[in-house]
């Protein structure tokens, strides 16, 4: 990170194994470059300028930087971005216009810095196309996926605009081969209707074309065939290409840009415009720090359970009393999510009872996005081991987020997958939100027991809990 606050942003290429840098702010200047024309309205270019910053924020990832001792970093795959060329590239390309164009390009992404578009607070998946064509389209006629913020909306801004009408002529021989088909042979007597063009043809018992009609008009056959110079009037006709009209450009879903130029040069502001193809979505200025902070915004709300004499917590053979080692898993996550940026409240911090309609309250109050609370669980069969989790019927979100935990908590403590299953507890019926009953392990079981007396056992308990909710946060909403 720069101090000016630019975050570095790693270009790795897969195939060449590679990583160029660049400060986020100068490689948004360059897909600026390459995915609008220059001669586009200033207010357009922030548009897409906002559009390519939102794109590059949604694919980020973590890659590995070999050459600088196994560092990861955070980057971009050039996959991508196809078409990605440093800005020096461009003084070919725009030869004595590069200054007024890199210019224009400076003032597009500064007046913008830090902006992407989000919905529900977490960037879209900011689909742009050049030419819509009267209409946008929705995404699951494209896709097949519904996303509430592509949805289709009436353009009459790109109409008029450059390849608003256009065609491609292609050959019989190149069409049967991309779709995998093969026309009829036409023979010299065969009559072939094309609608409004070529139609009622008439032959006599020879084959010879007597009447015909041509783009609405009646003519002999003999007609045709001192007309057009045939050599008899045994014929037939065959096109050697198709030509196929088109209106638009592009897939239609998403952001039109010419439609955008056009609404920029009518007085709208980037904003405007943004809001206008897509729907129901917010413009927010990212914090550098949610980069490495991916749960910033989130609140959540911690229950070390069993907690003073009124607890009734278990306490194992070796003396291991569950109120204390809830407490420490509760007290390492909330300084782990807390570093990861979350708003992190404890239903206690010291060994002293909560009522659990207090807790319940607590947690109806502050309306976090998610309530966890931490158990150890206990039998009289010690043979008994492993994790537990549970939510509340109907729960969908926590069952998500539960079996999430489960395979992170699995993986880390080397513990026994007994299952993410309902349960009717007053805690996870009375409260508001989404919430989970976690039993790390069983106390009563001497191979959990010796794992839950080493204190690494337990910040591993609550990294794992972490790393479910960063997966969560990041896949869900």
């Amino acid at each position: 990170m720069k101090n000016n606050g630019d975050l570095i942003i790693n270009i790795y290429d897969a195939s060449n194994q590679w990583i160029a840098k660049k400060c986020l702010e100068d490689l948004i200047k360059e897909l600026v470059a390459y995915s609008m024309p220059l001669s586009f309205h200033i207010e357009a270019l922030k548009c897409q300028s906002i559009v390519m910053r939102t794109n590059v924020m949604k694919k980020i990832k973590n890659y590995l930087e070999s050459e600088v001792g196994g560092e990861v970093g955070k980057g971009i795959c050039l996959e991508d971005f196809r078409e990605w060329k440093s800005l020096e590239e461009y003084q070919e390309i725009w030869g004595e216009d590069y200054s007024s164009c890199e210019e224009k390009i400076n003032e597009a992404v500064k007046a913008t810095a830090g902006v992407i578009i989000t919905f529900n607070d977490k960037p879209i998946d900011a689909r742009y196309h050049e030419i819509c064509g009267g209409a946008t389209e929705n995404s699951e006629n494209v896709d097949g996926n519904v996303v509430l913020y592509l949805r289709r909306v009436l353009c009459q801004y790109c109409e008029g605009s450059n390849h608003y009408h256009g065609y491609k002529d292609l050959p019989l021989e190149e069409v049967e081969e991309k779709l995998g088909i093969k026309f009829p042979s036409i023979a010299a007597t065969d009559n072939v209707s094309i609608e409004n063009m070529i139609e009622n043809i008439i032959r006599d018992e020879n084959g010879r074309v007597t009447k015909l009609k041509v783009a609405g008009k009646e003519f002999e056959g003999k007609e045709i065939r001192k007309l057009l110079n045939l050599g008899s009037t045994r014929f037939s006709w065959r096109p050697q290409f198709i030509r196929f009209l088109t209106i638009g450009k592009g897939d239609g879903v998403g952001f039109c840009q010419q439609g955008a130029n056009r609404m920029a040069k009518d007085g709208y502001a980037a904003e405007e415009i943004i809001k206008y193809y897509y729907t129901e979505v917010d413009l927010k200025k990212f914090l550098n720090s949610s980069i490495n902070q991916p749960l910033l915004g989130k609140v959540l709300v911690i229950d070390p359970a069993h907690g003073g004499e009124e607890g009734e917590g278990h306490i194992s053979q070796r003396g291991l009393e569950e109120k204390q080692l809830n407490l420490e898993i509760a007290l390492y996550l909330e300084k782990i999510l807390s570093q990861l940026g979350a708003k992190v409240y404890l239903t206690r911090q010291e060994d002293h009872y909560v009522p659990i309609t207090e807790r319940a309250k607590l947690t109806n109050e502050i309306k976090p996005d998610f309530f966890l609370t931490i158990h150890q669980n206990y039998l009289k069969n010690q043979n008994v081991s492993g994790t537990e989790i549970y939510y509340y019927r109907g729960d969908q979100e926590a069952q998500m987020l539960g079996c999430l935990i489960m395979e992170k908590m699995n993986i880390a403590l080397d513990t026994i997958n007994r299952g993410v299953r309902t349960a009717d507890f007053y805690l996870l019926r009375d409260i508001k939100v989404s919430g989970l009953h976690i039993e790390v392990a069983y106390l009563s079981n001497p191979i959990d027991e010796a794992k839950l007396s080493k204190d690494n056992f337990r910040y591993q308990a609550a990294l794992a809990i972490s790393e479910a909710l960063q997966t969560y946060f990041h896949y869900t909403l």
